[in-house]
């Protein structure tokens, strides 16, 4: 019971952080060179020199000049409450993958993995490899999915966790990072 209080309080920690950072105020505040505004214009100019005269008049020169805008960089833009979930969701994701690879390094003795696509007995790597797909799948699901529809596939996907979490914590498997 006490590991599940402490992970009510980390989700609890979570949810309490800001909305947003200051690198991402930065960003707002800020126009950087490797990050320009839409708004700008690209000017670029070439000069094509006239063959050398003898007279002493002024040479002539030809100068060319593209306007073109840039195109916008994607942002995401998601409301706290997301954030909170996706963090929520990918520390609940690191505890499952630690508690795991304790069984794997132990020799899975008294235990089996669940997990129809590790099978029986995965390896530290294979476990390793799962967790980022996994964590990588979910998150970059949720940026894809609308607005509306985030808050349900991580909700959906913390609570996959937490139950796993708690299951492998209530069979006497340790929670740890």
């Amino acid at each position: 019971m006490r590991h599940i209080a402490t992970l009510l309080l980390v989700v609890g920690a979570l949810v309490a952080l800001p909305a947003q950072g200051a690198a991402q105020r930065a960003l707002k505040d800020h126009t950087f060179w490797a990050a320009p505004r839409v708004s700008e214009q690209r000017l670029t100019a070439w000069s094509v020199p006239t063959p050398p005269s003898w007279s002493s008049q002024p040479k002539p020169t030809i100068q060319l000049t593209l306007s073109t805008p840039r195109p916008a960089l994607p942002r995401l833009s998601w409301p706290q409450s997301d954030v909170a979930l996706a963090s929520a969701f990918t520390v609940a994701l690191l505890i499952d993958a630690a508690q795991t690879r304790g069984l794997a390094r132990n020799g899975w003795r008294d235990f089996r993995e669940t997990n129809f696509i590790l099978g029986p007995n995965p390896t530290v790597g294979q476990l390793n490899t799962y967790t980022a797909i996994a964590g990588l799948s979910v998150l970059g699901a949720a940026a894809a999915l609308p607005a509306r529809v985030r808050p349900w596939l991580l909700g959906a996907a913390l609570a996959v966790e937490a139950f796993t979490v708690a299951g492998t914590a209530k069979q006497g498997v340790a929670i740890r990072f």
